[in-house]
């Protein structure tokens, strides 16, 4: 009996603690699921991430330039655009009509009036309708050098050896890598027999386009012309 008493009295003291005294709640095991919870969802993404293809970032070259054309607006760069390919396939007739009819949409547009030029030379047109083409595209671009070559060609055709030799040459400051200007350049000095100028602007044509048997040739005539011209004045 005295034991039964003695587990009663110990089972009440339990209680009267256990009611005074609740016992705060173990959140250990919470703690434990929630770690696991976490590992389980960063094990699941790194899953999705794994089987996630990833996506090419495109390179983007700094030092390209991209489509000058793309600098008007969406109208105009269609009709310059479409002009090119008609230029580039030979038709010329068409590419004229599409060019004048950008120029009316946007009557500052150089690439227009120089592409205009091109095309009224090539086809042998009246060469003042060509001048005037590339005039106005040089007044609206300063650095378009394709406009100042044509100029000069129109320049050479007709005799005008000095006004060539300036068009040629603002040319050649813009490009300086392009054969043709510099050969040109030399050529133009040569009827003005200004052979030692003629002579350094030929050698770097050859140099550029080392394929170009005839630049060679100039460029050796134009030294030999130089040195003989030197002798004489030395005379």
């Amino acid at each position: 009996m005295l034991e039964i008493a003695i587990l009663f009295a110990v089972a009440a003291i339990f209680v009267i603690l256990a009611v005074r005294y609740p016992k705060t709640v173990d959140f250990r095991f919470f703690k434990r699921q929630e770690k696991n919870l976490g590992e389980e969802q960063l094990e699941e993404a790194r899953k999705i991430l794994e089987e996630k293809p990833v996506e090419e970032i495109p390179v983007i070259d700094p030092n390209d330039p991209g489509d000058e054309l793309d600098n008007y607006s969406d109208e105009v760069s269609e009709l310059l655009k479409n002009a090119r390919d008609k230029i580039e396939s030979g038709k010329y007739a068409t590419a004229e009509n599409i060019l004048i009819d950008a120029i009316c949409k946007e009557n500052k547009c150089a690439w227009a009036y120089e592409r205009l030029g091109f095309i009224y030379l090539t086809m042998g047109k009246n060469l003042s309708d060509a001048a005037e083409s590339f005039s106005m595209a040089v007044k609206l671009d300063r650095n378009n050098d394709r406009a100042w070559y044509g100029l000069g060609q129109i320049y050479f055709a007709s005799g005008q050896h000095n006004k060539a030799i300036n068009a040629y040459s603002k040319a050649v400051n813009i490009s300086r890598s392009d054969a043709d200007y510099q050969a040109s350049l030399g050529k133009a000095y040569m009827e003005v027999r200004q052979y030692g100028k003629a002579a350094k602007a030929l050698k770097r044509a050859s140099s550029l386009d080392i394929s170009n048997q005839e630049y060679k040739e100039l460029a050796s005539v134009a030294e030999d012309k130089h040195r003989l011209h030197s002798r004489a004045s030395k005379l």
